[in-house]
């Protein structure tokens, strides 16, 4: 069974997230950038995930609820991670934050062995989650497009809706692109590029 899992999706991660972006923007402006948000972020999940057999699953701090840009349907499943999000998002007396448990997470979607994930954050929630089910032995990937990075990667001219991945950094553009491979270095749970 194919299972589609975005984590957090809720209200005040997506507002945080948005704020950060449409900073510049006037409210007229605002209004119209979170429309476009919303609409674009729910076609790709219909158009990569749904539409091709995946199972969609939307996980969440047991004390929050899904924030009105995620467009539910009936085949979807809320999962609770087992964690509120006031304790995760407080830090520990050794500095560091709780998280919620990867295998609980994981055990709730069945029988699951391809597993596409996104949601917040790519480098912190998402990729803990990917590796772990790595280690279990999954066919896991990671749609980066669907992540933090949405916000301004829905907007560029080359992303596609019905696809992962959207274009990735040049090879000419030396920078960005060996940032881009060293970042993947011994994770093949996101995208590998291939020459």
């Amino acid at each position: 069974m194919k299972q589609f899992v975005f984590l957090y999706p809720i209200a005040k991660i997506f507002n945080y997230e948005i704020k950060n972006h449409v900073h510049k923007f006037d409210k007229a402006e605002d209004k119209i950038y979170k429309k476009n948000y919303k609409l674009a972020l729910n076609a790709c999940i219909d158009a990569r995930y749904r539409q091709n057999g995946f199972s969609i699953n939307y996980a969440i701090f047991d004390d929050c609820s899904i924030s009105e840009i995620i467009d539910i349907h009936p085949t979807d499943k809320i999962i609770k991670v087992g964690l509120d999000f006031k304790t995760h998002t407080t830090r520990k007396s050794d500095g560091t934050y709780p998280y919620p448990n990867q295998d609980f997470i994981l055990d709730q979607l069945y029988v699951c062995r391809i597993l596409r994930i996104a949601g917040f954050h790519m480098w912190d929630c998402v990729e803990k989650l990917a590796k772990k089910a790595y280690e279990k032995g999954f066919d896991v990937m990671v749609d980066e497009d669907l992540t933090e990075f949405f916000a301004w990667r829905f907007q560029k001219s080359d992303f596609s809706i019905n696809t992962y991945p959207s274009p990735m950094p040049s090879e000419n553009d030396s920078f960005f692109y060996q940032s881009f491979i060293r970042a993947r270095l011994n994770k093949p749970w996101l995208y590998q590029h291939k020459k």
